[in-house]
């Protein structure tokens, strides 16, 4: 697995870290091929093109 760190701001302007963490190609047991996003606290987070939110929708960032 790779993965890969880009900044992020919130809605009050406030900078975060994102992390995507992606699976290597053709990885035995790997099911899902897509990319995971998460904060640097480890809150997982949805993509929808730039922009991402957690889980519980408490916080919402865009790159």
């Amino acid at each position: 697995m790779a993965f890969r760190q880009f900044p992020a701001t919130d809605s009050n302007g406030e900078s975060h870290i994102i992390i995507e963490f992606i699976p290597e190609p053709g990885n035995a047991g790997d099911g899902d091929a897509t990319p995971r996003y998460e904060l640097d606290d480890g809150r997982h987070l949805r993509r929808n093109a730039r922009e991402f939110t957690t889980l519980d929708g408490e916080l919402r960032l865009t790159i």
